[in-house]
């Protein structure tokens, strides 16, 4: 029975998928012949042959690579930026200063060129690998953006979904060096030792290691060479990096609003809400991701996820994929046929150009001067000599015959496969800058537009891949920012704003927490507008157009908008001073901060009021406690000093009618 994957994956499920792996569609080696012709290399050996066969100079007919170029120059020309949104209004500032914070890890972590790169690949190959996850160089930048090698990456074919959240494993492999590894993973260095050595010097039988035995029985019994995973000319190994995917069972919250999460034991809230019936609560089953590190046979760790999301961290760029097989293949798969042909065409018309045929009579030649092998050899020569035979009988018996005629078809037949290139790439003319047949600017943006249109999938899909990058670097920014207080520089057009996020405020109801990020219902999304020089430029021209019909008064009002369009150097303080002169609403940056700064002060200082107030507040009701108890005791003084007065006059009352009555005693 086949190993399932389970927590802490077996060497059997390992073997297994390795298995699945080598049984997979040979699609690579497609993928890199299609590369080879976009660097031209896409002459055989026997095409090779035949060119030196013939005195033919070795071919440069590449078209595949400008066109392709023209493809990449159109991802490059319609770049976008990401942006954080929400559909809750009130965590629009949360998104806010989050799309200010991704555009910051956008470019220093340098995603736009790895996304470019891999967009190169996907065209190229038909698929691209982007990396996401942390820098361990601490003196990086904390986030990496990288592109992969789509033949170090090999995933579950099973899976269907475009982003991989269905598959059941991703590996990535990886030559590193042997002393590098050991110094990765010191408490397997007797494993990794003994691998690279054969195991020459390590006694299985007689006092060995319990787990060196093991391992060593392992690699007996894993069935394929040590070539596969050392290299001991080089000095290296190569790690084998597995994200798997298994199911465990849990519990989720079902949310009023239908939505579920899960419920985790540590969090107090999630307690509450079940002890207070505010949410239901199921059993499921929940996927849960690990990463396992392997040298061949030999697991070397396996530990939980260590990022904040729950998807594989590398990001597929698909560009077309077979509809039985799923193999994927780029632009270039369709362009080798009219590209073989061009090649083929070229070498034809070179032989047809440099052919010549001869028709000479047996009487014809001087053979005391040159034989018909010596003129068959030589007359192909612009400097060749035929030396023909004075007393031949017929003065026409030697005829030199090219054909030309053959010459100029063969001359069309390679202008039509150029062309064709270009149409099973769906890149026309006008988007490679060659002249076309359209005479009018629209025609051209329509050629423009068409080649889009034709490209729209493997965009759309460029898209989708994206986001993906962008909503995984978004996943590490909330979790390196959840209960910690941070403070974001936004710009709002002239000017600046700082959001701060989980500070504590304070407020009617008591202490609260002011943009708590840890709740925060965000997704990624791309601008609609490009970010590119060429579309800035664009709009500068098209803004100058506008302008330049207004009125007077409202090219005032443009004129500073139209100069922040341009890559003037200090385009934003001209355009300020420019509204100073014009009298146009503005602030001076200076001001601009200084106003920041009072208004932060300011906010200290509500806040320092509000506290005091409160503190204020809780003084005046304890006084009001003790003011409460003072006249309480005031009022047991008075019933206690009533008492004694009512008690004095009735003894005094006493003393006085005994006495009267005494007398009267004595009378009788």
């Amino acid at each position: 029975m086949a190993a399932s994957i389970t927590k802490d994956i077996s060497v059997e499920a390992y073997d297994k998928i390795c298995r699945d792996i080598g049984a997979q569609p040979r699609w690579r080696l497609d993928s890199d012949t299609d590369c080879d012709y976009y660097d031209g290399a896409q002459t055989s050996m026997e095409v090779n042959q035949r060119l030196k066969d013939a005195g033919i100079p070795p071919q440069d007919s590449n078209l595949i690579k400008p066109t392709i170029n023209a493809v990449l120059g159109l991802e490059a020309r319609s770049r976008t930026d990401y942006r954080v949104s929400s559909d809750d209004a009130s965590q629009a500032e949360i998104a806010e200063g989050l799309s200010a914070r991704i555009k910051e890890i956008e470019t220093e972590s340098r995603a736009d060129r790895a996304m470019s790169d891999a967009y190169s690949s996907m065209i190229r190959a038909g698929i691209g690998w982007v990396e996401v996850s942390r820098e361990f160089d601490p003196l990086k930048y904390p986030y990496r953006v990288r592109e992969v090698h789509r033949n170090d990456i090999h995933w579950d074919w099973t899976s269907r979904e475009p982003d991989l959240s269905d598959a059941r494993y991703l590996r990535r492999d990886k030559w590193v060096d042997r002393v590098q590894a050991v110094k990765m993973f010191p408490e397997q260095c007797g494993v990794i030792e003994n691998s690279w050595s054969g195991w020459s010097s390590l006694d299985v039988y007689e006092g060995a290691d319990t787990g060196m035995a093991r391992a060593y029985e392992i690699e007996q019994a894993w069935g394929r060479n040590q070539e596969d995973y050392l290299n001991r000319n080089a000095g290296m190994v190569r790690l084998s990096e597995m994200w798997y995917r298994y199911c465990e069972e849990g519990h989720v919250l079902v949310l009023a609003h239908g939505k579920a999460i899960e419920y985790r034991d540590d969090n107090p809230y999630h307690a509450s809400a079940v002890a207070q019936g505010l949410v239901q609560v199921q059993k499921a089953l929940l996927p849960r991701v690990r990463l396992s590190i392997w040298l061949g046979p030999h697991k070397l760790m396996d530990v939980p996820t260590p990022l904040p999301h729950g998807d594989f961290p590398y990001v597929p760029f698909w560009c077309f994929r077979k509809d039985r097989s799923r193999v994927p293949y780029g632009l270039i798969r369709d362009m080798r046929g009219p590209q073989d042909q061009i090649i083929d065409l070229d070498i034809l018309l070179y032989e047809v150009l440099n052919s010549v045929k001869v028709e000479v009579d047996n009487d014809a030649l001087d053979l005391s001067q040159n034989t018909y092998q010596e003129v068959a050899q030589t007359i192909s020569s612009l400097r060749s000599m035929t030396v023909l035979n004075a007393n031949r009988r017929n003065a026409n018996g030697f005829r030199v015959i090219r054909e030309h005629a053959l010459a100029s078809q063969l001359f069309q037949l390679v202008q039509e496969r150029k062309k064709r290139i270009e149409e099973v790439g769906g890149v026309y003319r006008a988007m490679l800058g060659a002249s076309t047949e359209a005479s009018s600017g629209i025609a051209i943006s329509n050629l423009v537009e068409q080649g889009s249109t034709v490209l729209a999938e493997p965009n759309d899909n460029f898209r989708y891949a994206r986001r993906l990058v962008g909503q995984q670097l978004l996943s590490f920014a909330i979790a390196d920012m959840t209960g910690k207080s941070h403070a974001i520089t936004v710009n709002h057009g002239m000017k600046r704003k700082t959001i701060y996020f989980n500070r504590e405020v304070m407020t009617d109801g008591g202490p609260a927490v002011e943009n708590d990020i840890a709740t925060a219902q965000v997704k990624v999304v791309l601008e609609d507008i490009p970010a590119t020089p060429s579309f800035r430029a664009q709009q500068l021209q098209a803004f100058s157009q506008v302008m330049r019909a207004a009125p007077g008064a409202y090219q005032a009002v443009l004129y500073p908008a139209m100069l922040e369009l341009s890559d003037v150097p200090n385009r934003h303080e001209l355009a300020d001073q420019l509204r100073q002169v014009g009298g146009i609403a503005g602030e001076n940056p200076r001001m601009q901060q200084m106003q920041q700064q009072s208004q932060a002060q300011l906010e200290q200082q509500q806040a320092t009021i509000a506290r005091l107030e409160q503190e204020l507040q809780a003084a005046k009701e304890r006084l009001t406690d003790k003011s409460r108890e003072l006249d309480l005791k005031e009022r047991d003084l008075d019933i206690k000093a009533q008492k004694v007065d009512v008690d004095g006059r009735l003894k005094a009352e006493q003393i006085a009618a005994s006495e009267v009555s005494q007398p009267q005693a004595n009378i009788r």
